[in-house]
């Protein structure tokens, strides 16, 4: 137990750059399961609201689903890490 909260102060005392890959690995996990969530919620959002009508609404509702599987697919796209 010692040894991992020996680890999480590392992590938390390092700068962007020097963090460790797996905790970027994690981080970035995170951040496309969030937007992965939005994303589904903004899409049933989306459909319920044009099918009752709300045309204009949901114009803007499926343009923020848009943005966000951009977004997700942005994230998604292999890069190359960077070392440390």
């Amino acid at each position: 137990m010692a040894d991992w909260r020996q680890k999480m102060s590392d992590i938390s005392k390092t700068k962007g750059d020097s963090a460790p890959e797996s905790a970027k690995r994690a981080g970035m996990g995170c951040l496309i399961g969030v937007i992965v969530i939005v994303s589904i919620l903004t899409l049933v959002m989306a459909v319920g609201l044009t099918t009752s009508g709300h045309w204009l609404i949901g114009g803007f509702t499926l343009l923020f689903f848009a943005a966000c599987a951009v977004t997700f697919l942005a994230l998604i796209w292999p890069h190359k890490p960077k070392p440390l």
